[in-house]
Parts: C-alpha cells; sequence; structure tokens
C-alpha cells in the first residue's frame, strides 16, 4: 500500500502539500497527529482553524484520509491526574482545544495497519501491548488496532460513568518511570520514543511521527529486538518545519535502513555541511533564497535544497 505522510502539525501549514499530490499516486494519506501547541507562538484562532480544515480535508474523503491522535492532543482529552502532563501545554485554552478535538473523535484514530505496518504517532512495544492484553483479560490472538480504536472511541471520557476507563486512559498517557521525554518501553504509541521501540517493537516495521528526527527525508532506523533478536524497523517522519516528504509504499520502504550509531554520525556531518553553508551566506551581505538553494543543491542536491533551505535558513512565520 502507498501512504502519503503528513507528519505531526503542531499549527502548521505545511500539511497543505499533500493536496498538491495525485490522488492516484496514492492508496491513503495519513496524518501522524499533533495538531496543538506550537514551539514558538501559538496563534489563535489560526490553530483552531487549521485544524477544522484538516478535518474537514479527511472527511471529504475519510476512507483514503486517516487522522491519528498525538500526545498533544491526548493531553487535552485525559481525564487522568497526570493526562496534561504535555510540553507546551496551553492550559488556558484546553477547553477549547478539547471541544474541537472531541468534534472530530470520529475521525481520529490511535494507528492504523498497511499491510502489516503500523502507522501510529510514537509506535507500539510489546511491554505496552501486554499491559493492554492484561487490562482487558485478553488473549494475544485477539489484539488488533482496530481494537484499539474502537477501544478508544467507545470510552466515556467523564469520571464516574460505567465506560470510564482510568487505568486505559493511564496507558495513553506518558506511562514511564525515567524518561520524560517517553524513551521507554513501557510507554504507549502517543509518547514512546524510537530508541526504547526499536528494542522492544511489537511491530517489525512502524511508521512514526512525534520525534524530529528526519532533516530533509524520512529516516529509517533499525536494531535488534532486546529478547528475540530480530531486525526492527522504525520509519520517522517528523522534522523540525513538518514537513510533508512523500509517500512510503509498506511493500518497499525505499529507505536504506540505518542503526542509531550511523544515523547519529550522519545526522552530525549532514548538519556540518549545512552550518558551513549557512556560515559562507553569512558572510554575504547581499544574500538571497537563490544563492542559498544553489550552494544547498550544489552539495545535496534537488528536494533536498529546498527542503534544508526551508528547514534552516527560511524564518518562522
Amino acid at each position: 500500500m502507498k501512504v502519503l505522510v503528513v507528519p505531526d502539525v503542531h499549527g502548521s501549514r505545511e500539511w497543505e502539500a499533500a493536496k498538491s499530490f495525485p490522488q492516484d499516486s496514492y492508496d491513503r494519506i495519513v496524518f501522524m497527529g499533533d495538531y496543538f501547541d506550537v514551539r514558538g507562538e501559538n496563534k489563535w484562532p489560526e490553530q483552531g482553524e487549521n485544524f477544522e480544515a484538516i478535518c474537514a480535508f479527511v472527511r471529504q474523503d475519510s476512507e483514503r484520509r486517516k487522522a491519528l491522535l498525538g500526545n498533544h492532543d491526548w493531553s487535552y482529552i485525559s481525564a487522568t491526574v497526570h493526562g496534561a502532563g504535555c510540553s507546551g501545554h496551553q492550559s488556558a485554552r484546553a477547553g477549547i482545544i478539547k471541544s474541537l478535538l472531541l468534534s472530530a473523535r470520529d475521525i481520529l484514530d490511535l494507528a492504523f495497519d498497511a499491510d502489516g505496518v503500523a502507522f501510529s504517532h510514537g509506535g507500539f512495544s510489546k511491554t505496552w501491548v501486554a499491559t493492554i492484553l492484561k487490562l482487558f483479560n485478553m488473549n494475544a490472538s485477539e489484539w488488533s488496532i482496530d481494537f484499539l480504536n474502537k477501544t478508544w472511541r467507545s470510552l466515556s471520557l467523564q469520571k464516574g460513568d460505567a465506560a470510564f476507563n482510568y487505568e486505559f486512559e493511564e496507558l495513553l498517557d506518558w506511562h514511564g518511570y525515567f524518561s520524560g521525554s517517553g524513551n521507554e518501553v513501557t510507554q504507549g504509541p502517543l509518547w514512546i520514543r524510537p530508541e526504547a521501540l526499536l528494542r522492544d517493537a511489537y511491530y517489525q516495521t512502524q511508521v512514526v511521527g512525534h520525534t524530529e528526527y528526519c532533516l530533509g527525508d524520512f529516516v529509517a532506523l533499525t536494531d535488534k529486538d532486546m529478547k528475540t533478536g530480530r531486525e526492527n524497523v522504525v520509519v520517522a517522519t517528523d522534522s523540525k518545519r513538518h514537513q510533508v516528504f512523500g509517500i512510503i509504499d509498506t511493500n518497499s520502504l525505499g529507505v536504506q535502513p540505518m542503526t542509531l550509531a550511523e544515523f547519529n554520525g550522519f545526522y552530525k556531518k549532514t548538519m556540518k555541511k549545512i552550518n558551513d553553508i549557512k556560515s559562507q551566506v553569512g558572510g554575504d551581505p547581499n544574500w538571497s533564497q537563490e544563492s542559498a538553494t544553489q550552494k544547498l543543491a550544489a552539495v545535496f542536491g534537488q528536494p533536498l535544497a529546498s527542503r534544508f533551505y526551508k528547514a534552516f535558513f527560511e524564518k518562522e512565520e
């Protein structure tokens, strides 16, 4: 299946690039979540209007267009004691954001399965799935992403209601012991980070947002499972500017997986080249987008030059 991936949104309009892809070039569009909370200034009402525009876009073809929840989104929905514990949480606007999210509950999923490849905001660890099985007294054969999505939709979000499930909500919160960022195998599909996920992945191949590992394209990471030795693969899709990179074919990822050590080396080398160009450009009082892009293209080619310019040279609005 060919899946056009829209990474974390965080108030950005970058998602609109998905509209430019020919509809016959993909089978599904998947939004990876985190529609709210901007690293800088949270602009209103623009941020809410942006989310409503995404929902309208998804509703136009909800069979082919999927919207997933992120940890920032869940922080406005959760009714647990620590549910709102998320960086950048907009306490003053929590009520209106929660209302916007719940008005779209019918189209918001926790995950999406395409040919056995799991798409979710953070990913599924075996430890977390085992906790869910125990909570609902299920056998492993009863587990599915469809079950998870149906369970989230059937939840009452009002404490005291028969359908309110505090334990399940806690498992969607930050559910760790040491890592505030989510880098523990106990954490669920809205929180876990790639390093922890690779060591304990429930699905051998997973596509995630949540962590801004990408520079100018998707990044595929690989590591061995800590118990079985199986080679797991996690494809990261999010970047600093939340750019839409394109389509992932679940039958042939098209991205060469790197170990975490290899990725660290790749990231440092790439950023050194970008920073060297920034230094060259910064020393020229007459520099322009064209001159900077030409220098980037000479080193990285296109379309990476345009993506790097947007990410590292262009000021965010």
